[in-house]
């Protein structure tokens, strides 16, 4: 068996009367995609910020890669992880190149020149994944909201991570964009045997590429594999009774079709 990427042990976050992160327990293998779905306000971001090492849980503990996660050994097992934050509305100010932009992603990137070469190549690899390389020596600055946000992507693949973590990439992405996009990623863990975690508003756009779906309000109401329908109470547990489950086909992890949805009208 394979040591997973992710394990997270009783996970908390936040004062015990108002849990952003309330007891998590998730374990991620390599090449396995989980999407992570859920309301505004649910801890999905600061669900991925806590595995990135940015915010340190209350009580709990975190193996990446079958260490646990200390601030002995973080630099060395975040180097192996990639980061997508969700996009900030403050514009990136600072004149630079969509290449430097990117080569900020690599641990190795304040190290001596001796490394310029490798260096390159990383980042050649990054753009030409993300479909950007033709943007290498343009400002950041000023590109469109897509643009950017595959630049960004190209940055946190830079490191060919072990693992990755997304927070809604999909932003500012058509349709055509984010279907590569999600193939992409798909391949990477068939054939990479990268391990994705991302948070994404739609489940039925992801549900087609991903291995398994969970539903975060807090904590986690339910984990789906692929082919598991997920109760309509668990919709209403994370979003409230004044929620509609409306239904999907019956390849949409989680969904229902019409004809065994009976409470549909």
């Amino acid at each position: 068996m394979n040591t997973p990427s992710v394990c997270l042990n009783h996970i908390n976050v936040g004062h015990p009367e108002q849990r952003i992160l309330n007891d998590i327990n998730l374990i991620v293998e390599p090449g396995h995609f989980l999407g992570i779905v859920g309301p505004n306000g649910a801890g999905k971001s600061t669900l991925l910020h806590t595995i990135a090492g940015l915010i340190e849980p209350d009580s709990g503990h975190i193996d990446l890669f079958g260490e646990c996660l200390s601030r002995f050994n973080r630099r060395k097992l975040l180097a192996q992880t990639g980061f997508l934050n969700q996009k900030q509305e403050t514009p990136f100010m600072l004149p630079m190149c969509v290449r430097d932009v990117v080569a900020l992603g690599l641990a190795t990137y304040p190290t001596p020149l001796w490394n310029f070469s490798k260096r390159r190549e990383k980042v050649k690899q990054a753009l030409v994944l993300t479909d950007t390389d033709d943007l290498a020596e343009k400002d950041y600055r000023s590109l469109s909201g897509g643009q950017q946000q595959r630049v960004r992507l190209a940055r946190a693949l830079a490191t060919s991570p072990r693992l990755l973590l997304l927070d809604e990439p999909a932003a500012a992405l058509d349709t055509h964009a984010q279907e590569l996009l999600y193939k992409l990623l798909r391949h990477m863990c068939d054939e990479q045997g990268t391990a994705i975690i991302m948070v994404e508003h739609d489940i039925a756009a992801i549900s087609g590429y991903v291995d398994s779906v969970a539903c975060l309000n807090t904590r986690i109401h339910h984990h789906a594999m692929h082919g598991e329908t997920i109760p309509e109470e668990v919709w209403h547990a994370m979003y409230g009774d004044h929620m509609h489950v409306v239904a999907h086909d019956s390849h949409c992890i989680g969904c229902q079709s019409q004809h065994e949805n009976t409470g549909d009208t």
